[in-house]
């Protein structure tokens, strides 16, 4: 289990299980010397049986018992804090690293509310759980189990009673635990559902606007909400009846005790003083338990999050969202042995791309069928066909986010399922249709940590056109732009920089896909000639918006409903009068 492996894993695992013990021990034995040094306080004062300077002395002691016990809980609680944080913290880095590392061609699949709800409310859950929830638990076997102890060498009968009334409040716990863990799931489900709502009508806020849906979406949206409000009342209902059962259950426990101890001390079956120190522990006694309960509910929802993880975490590390062609953990293992995917390209002589009989399907429609071709070292290839003939499906298959069989795609001669990813992403840049723009300045969306020189980094301005744009912000390069931020840019903006984060990275395979889809003719047409100037030794594969842009590349590779059913340079394929003759008319 995730929260049993990290816990195991973490950098203060061998203190986290002793230290909330001995707290518990610690406390316990502070409470019992405070009823104690009460005992003695009460019995110097009251009953006159020692001198003022004995009273002072323990007074003085009793001053010192619970100064000594508020150090040791400061510094035991920031312990038990911090080892909170970095066990959530752990939970966090590793579920990043995760989704860091799966295939982002089938995340788009999985259910993005409930990552967000993970990512978000339910990592800030973990954090009570280690913090309060645990520690509660040991606090509450070992300092009921220790004063009930005490008690039972000065009353027996005090004890026993104490030993009765005690599992009350756990079996109530526990019976209620299975129906409260019931609603929590159900108000998580509720909520990612919510959550991906409102992704959902934000991602596509113009087209519910100029569809006219935006007061159906609204009214969608409020029936969602209606439904986990609903969901989350019952949560709250529950709460509340069982913190209010378990406070009445540890105030009839504590009664119970004290009713006992009057009569006896009205028939004079036990001592004052006896009595005394008995009903100061009894509330002590049960305080724990009763602590628990509080907590016990917050417990519950981490324990719910904790399995979402799991259950996450074995969805996403399954084969269909793994990265297929490649080990994702292998940068990472620290194996002797040599894994089949540490291969190392080897671009000395270029980089060279041989596809055999390649055949993929999926849940979509772009299927391959049997596709055979090569790309020869520094070729610019293009890719056309119309919507569903198979692009996407080959584009991502080559920049390795879809799995194929062995022996079907080649790379310098060697499998690419023999690759190391990092070797293998190293040498590609993907400049795709709708590229992702982080909150971050212009000049860093660019950079993505790259070192270049001022002179160099203005000229790939320059020459893929992003100073037309930036020159007109007040910060021009380091301008911050993203979701969310003041300024925000347009597509074409987007596709010119996406253009010069390919040309910084200097890869030796660039794939352009649809990227310059969002630009005007004039202005593709001029990247596109630059672009030789930074591309002319590199391999390109081209996937065309506009197939007038095409025209000068080396191959182009015309795909119908799944198959190749031409290659051929421009001229070439027009005197067939085949597929493309038709797409170019």
């Amino acid at each position: 289990m995730l929260n049993k492996r990290l816990l195991k894993e973490s950098s203060i695992k061998k203190l986290y299980i002793p230290v909330i013990i001995i707290n518990a021990i610690i406390n316990s034995i502070f409470i019992i010397v405070t009823a104690a040094l009460l005992d003695l306080i009460v019995e110097g004062v009251f009953l006159k049986k020692c001198n003022l300077n004995k009273i002072n002395l323990y007074i003085l002691l009793f001053l010192l018992n619970a100064s000594f016990r508020f150090v040791s809980n400061f510094f035991i609680q920031k312990y038990i804090k911090d080892f909170s944080e970095d066990i959530k913290n752990k939970i966090k880095l590793e579920f990043f690293n995760l989704i860091l590392s799966i295939n982002p061609y089938k995340i788009k699949n999985n259910s993005t509310g409930e990552l967000v709800n993970i990512l978000t409310d339910g990592m800030e859950m973990i954090t009570p759980y280690y913090s309060q929830y645990i520690p509660q638990v040991a606090t509450a076997v070992f300092t009921s189990l220790m004063i009930c102890t005490a008690v039972a060498f000065v009353d027996r009968l005090s004890a026993l009673i104490m030993v009765i009334t005690f599992p009350i409040i756990p079996i109530f716990m526990a019976l209620i635990g299975y129906k409260t863990k019931e609603l929590n799931e159900k108000q998580w489900k509720k909520l990612n559902i919510l959550s991906s709502h409102f992704l959902d009508m934000l991602q596509g806020l113009n087209t519910l606007k100029s569809f006219g849906r935006s007061k159906i979406q609204e009214e969608k949206i409020y029936e969602v909400s209606e439904s986990y409000r609903k969901s989350t009342m019952e949560v709250l209902k529950v709460t509340f009846l069982s913190a209010l059962v378990l406070e009445l259950s540890a105030t009839i426990s504590t009664a119970v005790v004290a009713v006992d101890l009057g009569l006896r001390l009205v028939y004079s079956k036990i001592s004052f003083l006896q009595a005394f120190f008995i009903l100061v522990l009894t509330p002590d006694f049960y305080m724990p338990l009763r602590q628990l309960g509080m907590r016990f509910h917050s417990s519950l929802n981490a324990q719910v999050v904790i399995q979402k993880i799991e259950d996450m975490e074995k969805e996403l590390k399954s084969e269909e969202y793994n990265y297929s062609t490649f080990d994702v953990q292998a940068s990472r293992k620290k194996e002797c042995s040599k894994k089949k995917s540490d291969v190392k390209i080897d671009i000395n002589r270029g980089l060279n791309i041989e596809v055999k009989d390649l055949r993929f399907s999926h849940e979509f429609k772009d299927n391959l069928n049997n596709i055979s071709f090569t790309i020869n070292a520094g070729e610019k290839v293009a890719l056309v066909g119309e919507s569903g003939c198979g692009k996407s499906t080959l584009i991502n298959i080559l920049s390795g986010f879809l799995k194929v069989d062995d022996d079907m795609v080649y790379i310098n001669g060697i499998d690419l399922n023999s690759i190391n990813k990092d070797s293998y992403f190293s040498k590609v840049a993907i400049v795709p249709q709708f590229p992702h723009i982080f909150n971050m300045d212009i000049e860093n969306n660019i950079l993505m940590g790259n070192k270049m020189n001022n002179s160099d980094i203005l000229n790939i301005y320059q020459a893929t056109k992003v100073d037309l744009f930036s020159d007109e912000f007040k910060d021009k390069y380091k301008t911050i732009i993203g979701e969310g931020e003041e300024i925000e840019v347009s597509g074409g903006e987007r596709q010119r920089i996406a253009l010069a984060r390919a040309v910084v990275k200097n890869a030796d395979f660039i794939i352009l896909d649809e990227a310059t889809s969002a630009l005007d003719s004039k202005t593709e047409e001029i990247i596109i000639d630059i672009m030789k100037d930074y591309f002319g030794n590199k391999t390109v594969l081209i996937s065309a918006h506009r197939l007038n842009t095409i025209k000068a590349v080396d191959k182009i590779l015309v795909l119908q409903d799944g198959y190749l059913v031409e290659i051929g340079n421009h001229e070439e394929l027009m005197k067939r009068r085949g597929r493309y003759y038709n797409m170019m008319k």
